[in-house]
């Protein structure tokens, strides 16, 4: 366990780092499921003003990833294995039901950006195949593998835009079981020993996108639910 997670903060104090700092020491058990919190607390063992840790909490709190316990009272959530699993289903559900109204609703010029994001990641993904081939398995490449989960972060929240609907983008945004940001670091850990894994998953998306092409509902659903029920089951085991 990192004994660094609540330290003071080294740089400006925005309220990303504090939410990032924050998530961290939520992950590394510095801040235990069912422990109560405060603003001010907080705010002093990362060594900043209590602003940008209220917009950090605001954010947590919107992820269940932190709860409110009374008016002004805040604490840890603290999810059972069945709760997470709970959270999971609801998660691929949504998104299986986001790839097919997206199949029905997108626009050719959305359906060209989610070809365009592709395209793209795959350039990458060359120049990281290339640089391990001329430097081998101990090269550098932590950097362009972000890019790739950067890209297609993008690319399954843009499938997401292509439905035109902003209640259930946001049902989704509500029932993610990681955020952006610790799916990155979490998939940043796995990725050297797995990395079979996560090339057969890269491709699927190529997958997707050829099924939304073709406006196949039920395949694009059946793809969808697929993909993101083996990420999410993947990422919860880490």
């Amino acid at each position: 366990m990192s004994t660094n997670a609540l330290g003071p903060m080294e740089t400006m104090s925005l309220a990303d780092q504090a939410y990032r700092r924050l998530r961290d020491a939520i992950r590394e058990g510095a801040l235990r499921p069912g422990e109560k919190i405060t603003e001010r607390d907080l705010a002093a063992r990362l060594g900043v003003s209590p602003t940008p840790v209220r917009e950090a909490l605001r954010q947590l709190v919107h992820e269940n990833v932190v709860e409110r316990a009374g008016p002004r009272a805040l604490r840890i959530a603290d999810h059972s294995s069945s709760a997470r699993s709970e959270i999971v289903e609801a998660e691929v559900r949504l998104s299986a039901l986001m790839a097919r109204l997206a199949a029905r609703n997108a626009t050719a010029e959305q359906l060209t950006g989610l070809a365009s994001i592709l395209t793209r990641t795959d350039q990458i993904v060359t120049d990281i195949e290339k640089t391990v081939a001329e430097r081998g398995q101990e090269a550098d490449v932590a950097d362009q593998l972000t890019d790739v989960f950067l890209e297609l972060r993008l690319f399954h929240h843009q499938v997401e835009a292509c439905v035109g609907n902003s209640v259930l983008e946001g049902l989704l945004g509500h029932a993610r079981a990681f955020s952006d940001e610790e799916r990155l670091d979490l998939t940043m850990k796995l990725v050297p020993e797995r990395a079979e894994v996560f090339r057969a998953r890269y491709h699927e998306h190529r997958q997707l996108l050829d099924a939304l092409l073709e406006r196949d509902e039920e395949r694009a659903e059946k793809l969808a639910a697929q993909h993101h029920h083996a990420a999410l089951i993947q990422l919860s085991r880490s």
